[in-house]
């Protein structure tokens, strides 16, 4: 179960990316989708209308550096796991001032004090050895708390997630 109740909506709101276009793939409008988890902090990825991920962050009020378990979470939704690289991961450290001033407010009142950690995960574009260009996309038909996150061609219509399409196979041949 997620705990964003531990991070107020204001916080969250200034912890939203700045470009809200999918970034070179359609330059459709990016939403972000909370994912539940197990984990004390909050789960956002901001996708494009056809799966194209944008971005994917992890926030928690910890001092601590959490991206061994943000990694775990991910390598269980990834196909295939190899995904999710400790390269791929970025930690920030997020204060109060650089997020407004009324998340900076309610960031000073908290007792003890505490700073946000983010991990992000961004896989950029990269072309395969085919010479095809790749990139993430994610798979929300499961529901919020079990996102696929896979790799597709930039040039497809509509992402093919993996598993839904093992799910068609094997419903084809009864």
């Amino acid at each position: 179960m997620t705990a964003s109740h531990v991070i107020p909506r204001a916080v969250r709101a200034a912890l939203r990316p700045d470009a809200p276009r999918c970034y070179r793939h359609c330059r459709q409008p990016v939403r972000g989708f909370a994912l539940p988890s197990r984990l004390p902090g909050f789960w956002r990825v901001y996708a494009c209308p056809r799966g194209a991920v944008s971005l994917t962050a992890y926030v928690e009020r910890t001092a601590r550096d959490p991206t061994r378990k943000v990694r775990e979470y991910l390598r269980q939704r990834a196909v295939p796991p190899a995904l999710v690289t400790r390269h791929d991961l970025r930690l920030a450290t997020r204060h109060g001032p650089e997020l407004g001033r009324a998340a900076e407010r309610i960031l000073t009142r908290a007792l003890p004090p505490r700073t946000l950690r983010v991990v992000y995960w961004r896989l950029y574009p990269f072309r395969g050895r085919d010479g095809v260009e790749r990139r993430l996309f994610v798979c929300l038909r499961h529901g919020a708390a079990r996102p696929v996150f896979f790799v597709d061609s930039t040039h497809v219509s509509q992402a093919r997630c993996p598993v839904c399409a093992r799910r068609k196979r094997s419903t084809v041949g009864r």
